[in-house]
């Protein structure tokens, strides 16, 4: 053994040998431990609630781990053979290849990450691409392999990953300094501050039920006839055209009528937005306190002081590391891994595991069904003398689905199913308000945010085909401050944009059918910004011409708003 040994070592021969394994395992394990992660939390980092300091410690654990792992792997296979030593040579160099060709040049039209149950068959032209690519690069890697001798294979392999690791290195490096990610993340949270406190002078109370399409919502209205006594003096619009396909720009339209047409950054334009609203200045100076329920929203402390009664500042902390390391593995995946593999890495990246917490242990609000329907069954409503708004944004019918029509938990829930539990929770929250007197005396808004592309295997396994419309029909119910009446119908053309101007005249008295300008039988075009998924740098404008859910009328205008 001792002279099988010492004549591997030769006279430190084995060291040299072991170079090009020493290099090439430095760089796929820094590419993949330690840039992928990096780059994947720089160029997302507003996405994410835990700062660069969380995750350090996370990738260069899995590092310095992988790059013994493979270390000692290729001394293993030096010490078995040369021709096994080459093979895990060839091998771990292909895959390196091909997993930086993946992640960076193969990587526009991923899945979402967002809670979407994929529907991998929808992906076969991605799998194909990626899988033609990883045989291409082991066949060309192979053939220099056969090709070249041992010495300059060596050499061959050093060069390209110290190369490949300089130019990572200095990518990230200048990520990292112009994405200032050293900064440590403090922010302010919704909680549940005066949740269920309602003034006995006047609220203004708006039900956010996100990704509510209307047509899909009145297949399910038709089939629940108590729906129509439950939003009895309600008028709904079955008519309306959304601003936007996706949440983060209708919230803005919906509370200012202001459009963005990313002339500035958005982030700049959502701040003024939730801060400065001409509506919620109106509502201020009528001595309105404002308070907004949502759980996704996040801003830098400080930065709202004064916009909202409910904002706390939020610290977090993890309560299960494994999983948490184990997600942001999958993450990395997603990018690099080939397509046939990517199914194993997906997974709903808001549960990537965390316990926010407040300094005043104040809990914060949750936008899931059931959390706010538990709330409704157990806590009371308060009363104030002082005028109220609310804006609460829940769940709805957004992905991932989860509910059933009693808002139970079930693993075959679907996109009507969970139409249905919107309908009981805010049937639940209606019937809290009219118990308690205080529902007279309100503005109620019922609406979704925007519609949904839903149809076919999607009811069950939920698709986006940003190359289409769909999602441009909401619903929306407005009932005004003390109406009584029959749960009426509105065919009239309306748009987010029309909402503000409504808001003032409801609050003037208006009744819930004349709050609007235009009256049904009207005919109008209506604009809508449509862009992709995680695309909302390039905004495509379209004019609807006829019924806010015909497609065919829904006619692009050759104008584009791109980011600068």
């Amino acid at each position: 053994m001792k002279n099988w040994f010492k004549n591997k070592w030769n006279k430190g021969k084995m060291l040299a040998e072991l170079k090009p394994a020493l290099f090439l395992s430095l760089t796929f394990c820094f590419m993949i431990f330690i840039y992928a992660p990096l780059e994947f939390y720089i160029n997302n980092s507003n996405e994410f609630w835990y700062d660069a300091y969380l995750l350090f410690p996370f990738i260069f654990k899995d590092f310095l781990l992988f790059f013994v792992i493979s270390l000692i792997g290729f001394t293993v296979a030096y010490f078995i053979a040369k021709i096994v030593y080459e093979i895990a040579l060839y091998g771990y160099f292909a895959c390196m290849i091909a997993c930086y060709i993946q992640g960076n040049f193969m990587i526009k039209n991923l899945p979402p990450l967002d809670g979407t149950e994929i529907n991998w068959t929808l992906y076969r032209t991605e799998t194909m691409k990626s899988t033609i690519m990883w045989i291409a690069v082991a066949v060309i890697c192979l053939i220099g392999f056969f090709l070249l001798k041992y010495d300059k294979i060596k050499k061959l392999v050093s060069y390209i990953s110290i190369f490949m690791i300089l130019m990572l290195g200095s990518t990230i490096t200048v990520l990292a300094v112009n994405g200032d990610i050293f900064t440590k993340k403090q922010y302010e949270k919704f909680n549940k501050l005066d949740q269920f406190e309602m003034s006995t002078d006047t609220n203004f109370i708006i039900v956010l039920l996100d990704a509510v399409d209307e047509e899909c919502f009145w297949q399910v209205w038709e089939q629940h006839p108590e729906y129509k006594e439950e939003m009895r003096d309600f008028t709904f619009y079955n008519n309306t055209m959304s601003g936007y396909a996706y949440t983060d720009h209708s919230l803005p339209l919906i509370i200012s009528g202001e459009w963005y047409e990313n002339k500035e950054p958005f982030l700049d334009y959502q701040i003024r937005i939730f801060k400065n609203s001409p509506f919620f200045e109106y509502l201020k100076k009528q001595d309105y306190t404002l308070s907004y329920y949502e759980d996704e929203y996040k801003f830098e402390v400080g930065v709202m002081d004064g916009a909202f009664n409910n904002l706390a500042y939020t610290q977090s902390s993890l309560w299960d590391a494994p999983l948490f390391n184990k997600r942001i593995i999958k993450m990395v995946g997603m990018k690099y891994a080939p397509y046939l593999l990517k199914p194993k890495c997906w997974f709903n990246v808001d549960m990537l595991n965390n316990q926010e917490m407040t300094p005043k242990d104040e809990e914060l609000f949750s936008w899931k069904n059931k959390a706010f329907y538990d709330d409704l069954k157990e806590d009371e409503i308060s009363y104030v003398d002082g005028k109220r708004f609310k804006l609460i944004h829940l769940m709805g019918a957004h992905v991932p689905f989860y509910y059933d029509k009693d808002v139970n938990v079930i693993d075959n829930a679907n996109y009507y199913t969970c139409i249905e539990s919107s309908m009981t929770v805010t049937m639940a929250y209606l019937d809290k308000l009219r118990e308690a007197g205080v529902y007279d005396n309100s503005v109620i808004i019922v609406l979704s945010d925007h519609g949904y592309n839903i149809e076919g295997d999607a009811i069950d396994t939920p698709q986006r085909n940003e190359n289409e419309t769909g999602r441009q029909h909401p619903i929306l119910f407005i009932k005004g401050l003390n109406e009584n009446h029959d749960f009426q119908v509105s065919g009239a053309p309306i748009s987010f944009e029309d909402l503000v101007g409504a808001y003032y005249k409801l609050l003037d008295g208006a009744a819930s059918d004349d709050c609007f300008e235009y009256k049904e039988g009207d005919q109008r075009e209506r604009r809508y910004l449509l862009y992709k998924y995680l695309g909302e740098d390039h905004m495509v404008e379209y004019m609807q011409t006829g019924y806010a859910g015909d497609e065919s009328t829904l006619i692009p205008t050759g104008r584009v708003f791109d980011a600068k």
